[in-house]
Parts: structure tokens; C-alpha cells; sequence
């Protein structure tokens, strides 16, 4: 095969990837499969019904969906009335012992585990049949000597950002 005729394969078969891959409508190359009539989505404030953690924790897990919503998708996200509507409260805030040793006659905690829950409400305006009330977690062990008080910002935010990813996965990209 000639230089010329393999860059014409190339390109036909590249054409041909592109029009079969926007043809359907409703893939990206994000992993969302959002049907192409729904336009918008409204995430509500999430608001800490626990009373614990930082006190901006709802603000950092609300800004976090947000922002992850409209950096993973071409939704325009809105305060309510979108097409699909995510909705939830701050369940759970808990600092518990994750691991415990014997320290001469005491027990003590090795680890710490921080488990962060948030109870989603989802609507497909479109689709109810994907609506799901679920709560989701998730946790992250520390020493045992660090208090729950000295936990990094940073690590708070790295835990919302991993429920958020779970909570993006089961509502726009089916996983």
C-alpha cells in the first residue's frame, strides 16, 4: 500500500468512527449516557441534618456536585425544575475506631475510620423509571492518634469528590 492510499484509509476510517460514534445520540466520551432531550439538571443545596463535621461541610459537598456535574457533562446546571434533579441531606458524619490494640492494661485505637454518608434523591424528569432514593458512603481511615478535629481539609474534600463520583456513575452514566 502506497503512502497515499494508506492516509486515505485512515481518514475514511476515521470519518467513519466519528459518524458512527455521534449517530447514536446519546454516548460521550465522558461515560454519560444522557439522552439527547434532556438539557439541564438541578442539584439542590445538601444540607448536614448531622449537626457534625466542619461547617462548611454543606457547602463544600454541594459546590462539589455542582462543579462535577458541569465539568462531566454539557448539562446546564440550575437551582430547580431541570430535567433531572438531584436532591439529599448529610446523613452521617461519624469518627469511629477503625482498628483497636492493646497498649499495655488499655486498649486503644490504631485507626480511625471517617465515614461520610448522603442520602440522594434522584428524578429523571424524562425517565422515571431511573428515580432511585439510595444512600450512599463512603469512608477513609486515619491514624489513631489524629483527632477528628486535625483532619485535613483536603481529605474531606477528597471523600466528597469520590461520593460524588458515585453518585455520577449511577445517575448519568447507568454504572
Amino acid at each position: 500500500m502506497t503512502l497515499k492510499n494508506k492516509t486515505s484509509f485512515f481518514a475514511t476510517a476515521l470519518s467513519l468512527l466519528l459518524v458512527i460514534c455521534s449517530s447514536c445520540g446519546i454516548y460521550s466520551f465522558s461515560g454519560t449516557t444522557i439522552s439527547p432531550d434532556i438539557k439541564s439538571m438541578s442539584i439542590q443545596t445538601i444540607e448536614n441534618s448531622t449537626g457534625e463535621g466542619p461547617s462548611n461541610l454543606t457547602d463544600i459537598v454541594t459546590t462539589t456536585f455542582k462543579n462535577y456535574y458541569r465539568r462531566n457533562t454539557n448539562l446546564t446546571v440550575i437551582q430547580a425544575e431541570g430535567d433531572l434533579q438531584l436532591a439529599g441531606q448529610i446523613v452521617s458524619f461519624t469518627y469511629s475506631p477503625a482498628a483497636i490494640e492493646r497498649e499495655g492494661q488499655q486498649d486503644q485505637a490504631s485507626l480511625n475510620r471517617l465515614t461520610l454518608g448522603i442520602q440522594v434523591r434522584f428524578t429523571n424528569t424524562k425517565d422515571p423509571q431511573k428515580d432511585f432514593d439510595r444512600l450512599f458512603t463512603i469512608s477513609e481511615n486515619f491514624e489513631g492518634d489524629v483527632d477528628i478535629t486535625q483532619i485535613p481539609a483536603a481529605s474531606i474534600t477528597s471523600m466528597t469528590e469520590r461520593l460524588v463520583t458515585d453518585v455520577f456513575n449511577k445517575t448519568v452514566a447507568d454504572w
